[in-house]
């Protein structure tokens, strides 16, 4: 147990153990207290795509997210799923058009109105860009293209702020380039698309920061509308359990990482939240995985009442003083950015990059759970999985010398452990 009440985040920021005021926050929140339950996958095969989605659904999904490429079958994938009724997300390498396009083809040939369309398009150049170190004007054409196509229900202005978060960003700094993220497209666009605009965000096992994180980036949006003069409109907030806060050893303990981080995007008012499997680490798709994964949403609903609640933080002084602290240090992380030239010069500039890589160095953790506290004698890493080592910045740097933009990398906690332990057998 903790002898002291002063602790601090893994980041470095301070824990108080009571307020005793607090600011009047209001962030706003989702129409109603549902959200939506997503699941995810890669498509290789359609009609292998399309048994596990029906399986999915089934099992009581409320949201598939699949991964596919503009060259794939869409109504082959989408065959026998009733989609007025679900949250579909794409996530696209290729065309975003051609795919949204071939979505109102099909939904017109299956005589479903497109307004009763809902779910989002994911193509992001800045995401790309921070990911593959290159910078794709091409892309922002397309988004262009889809403020013609997409009909309300499906959005497209897309800010991917969870592979920040990935990387290792504070909530701080994640909320930050969330808002830089979303500044460079307001920027760009004005009004067009305005209605249409989503943020998708990592959760972490932070509870309490997590849910004054989520609240915090509503106030962020409704201030950045204020600024451009733009009228006030409901920001979309996916948010997803990532393999960031997961381990290769006693993976059981997942399910228990998973349950706090999405109980904390829940509260904070995500509208859509995936909680990955707690073997998801190890496998990319797993069957008792994804079904337990379902189940804890379950869990929270139906055995915890969270579906009947609207903003259950609001009023308590400890999240509320969190949420204002959090939009306090993320605008400050804003103003550097424009300061810079926005969100892709200060990419280019490697200011991004220097930040997280300083915050994954204060925040990376001596111990794990399972991993080397208290763990489990004489266990074994999963089938096919190998401790490996975080590259030093200076090898990754000099791996990519000749982009223009240094790929920012994920981070998995208790990699660095696993790899100590595995050394010492």
């Amino acid at each position: 147990m903790s002898e002291t009440t002063k602790r601090t985040y893994p980041h470095g920021t301070a824990v108080e153990p009571l307020y005793t005021s607090g600011p009047q926050n209001n962030p706003g929140f989702r129409a109603q207290p549902w959200w939506t339950m997503v699941q995810e996958h890669l498509v290789e095969k359609e009609f292998a795509a399309n048994d596990w989605a029906l399986q999915r659904l089934g099992h009581g999904a409320s949201g598939l997210l699949f991964y596919l490429t503009d060259e794939h079958y869409l109504p082959r994938i989408l065959k026998d799923i009733q989609l007025e009724y679900i949250n579909l997300g794409l996530v696209i390498e290729g065309s975003g058009p051609a795919v949204m396009e071939a979505l109102l083809h099909h939904a017109h040939n299956e005589i479903i109105p497109a307004s009763k369309l809902r779910g989002f398009i994911n193509i992001d150049p800045v995401e790309i860009a921070a990911r593959t170190g290159v910078w794709h004007e091409e892309k922002m054409y397309e988004l262009g293209e889809l403020t013609r196509l997409a009909p309300k229900g499906m959005k497209f202005m897309c800010a991917n702020a969870n592979f920040y978060g990935a990387c290792g960003a504070s909530a701080a700094t994640q909320l930050g380039l969330a808002a830089a993220h979303l500044d460079f497209y307001l920027s760009t666009f004005g009004e067009v698309g305005l209605e249409q605009y989503w943020v998708a965000l990592t959760a972490g096992t932070y509870m309490f920061e997590e849910i004054a994180k989520h609240r915090a980036l509503r106030m962020l949006w409704k201030q950045l509308l204020r600024e451009y003069d733009l009228p006030e409109v409901h920001l979309e907030i996916y948010s997803e359990t990532s393999t960031t806060h997961q381990s290769g050893y006693d993976m059981h303990t997942n399910l228990l990482r998973a349950t706090s981080a999405a109980f904390g995007a829940i509260a904070g008012g995500a509208d859509a939240v995936q909680i990955r499997p707690y073997n998801s680490v190890a496998t990319w798709a797993d069957a008792e995985g994804e079904r337990l994964a379902l189940n804890q949403h379950f869990m929270l609903a139906y055995e915890s009442g969270m579906d009947r609640v609207m903003d259950p933080a609001a009023g308590s002084y400890f999240i509320e003083n969190k949420t204002a602290e959090l939009v306090s240090e993320a605008t400050d992380i804003l103003n550097e950015v424009r300061a810079l030239g926005g969100l892709v010069e200060a990419l280019k500039k490697g200011w991004v990059q220097d930040r997280i890589d300083s915050e994954v160095s204060t925040a990376m953790p001596n111990e794990v759970l399972g991993v080397n506290l208290y763990p489990l004698d004489g266990e074994e890493l999963p089938e096919g999985m190998k401790a490996s080592k975080r590259a030093s910045r200076a090898a990754h740097q000099e791996r990519h010398k000749d982009k223009e933009i240094e790929p920012l990398r994920a981070v998995r906690w208790a990699a660095e452990l696993e790899t100590e332990r595995e050394s010492s057998k």
